[in-house]
């Protein structure tokens, strides 16, 4: 049985922008775990669109990988779980056996880059997680932002939110910290960039609201959205 093509997301909106002279306005968010990213992320959406007429900005996150689930007829968790894997000559193997028409890490992540420089070509894209930075690192006209924080105030909100313990708090965090280690550094080989983020923000510092805050005058200054004509 051969594998399903991957995605069909940027067949379907190839037409839409190949009138496009350059990519953008796109925002990317990356951020470690237990720091806000979905929290901000819908009331930056709708302040963006308060400074567009059309309000065209639109939030892509768990939708790429949804995407990609009813392009393959896999379920999300399924390629979740194959984005986050590492290579294996033996799952290879018994992949190729078997004809398995699940797709492998490599190829998920290809897609879900592609999926990604898609979405923010076509401009007013704000794009939490999915390794945004890396996909549109030699796209103009973007900001790539980082929200980070120190551990011991990370433990503290996983604990509150997911009513852990501390110790299994700690743990959780650990154990996605260590996929997204992984990831980061199939990112980083993609993206060499230094610095790799054009702003960092520390969540134990700065509030979400203002947060997002931030981040729209360091759009501002971009000249990627126009001056709130309130202020």
């Amino acid at each position: 049985m051969d594998k399903p093509a991957l995605s069909s997301y940027f067949r379907q909106r190839i037409g839409e922008i190949v009138q496009k002279k350059q990519p953008g306005p796109y925002l990317t968010v990356s951020r470690q775990y237990g720091c806000d990213g979905l929290e901000l992320a819908g009331p930056l959406v709708e302040k963006l669109n308060q400074r567009d007429e059309q309000r065209r900005w639109k939030l892509y996150h768990k939708e790429l990988l949804k995407q990609l689930a009813e392009d393959t007829g896999l379920t999300e968790e399924i390629i979740e779980k194959e984005r986050l894997s590492k290579p294996s000559l033996l799952k290879d193997f018994l992949r190729g056996l078997l004809k398995s028409n699940v797709p492998d890490g490599y190829e998920i992540r290809k897609s879900i880059t592609m999926m990604v420089r898609t979405v923010a070509f076509e401009g007013y894209a704000v794009i939490i997680g999915q390794g945004g930075n890396a996909a549109t690192t030699d796209l103009d006209n973007g900001l790539n932002v980082r929200i980070e924080a120190p551990k011991e105030w990370r433990v503290a909100r996983i604990s509150v939110r997911e009513q852990l313990s501390k110790e299994a708090a700690a743990a959780r965090m650990e154990e996605i910290d260590a996929q997204r280690h992984y990831l980061q550094e199939i990112y980083e080989k993609q993206n060499p960039r230094q610095p790799a983020f054009h702003l960092l923000l520390d969540n134990s510092m700065f509030s979400k609201e203002q947060i997002a805050e931030l981040i729209l005058l360091a759009m501002e200054k971009k000249g990627l959205i126009p001056q709130d004509a309130l202020k």
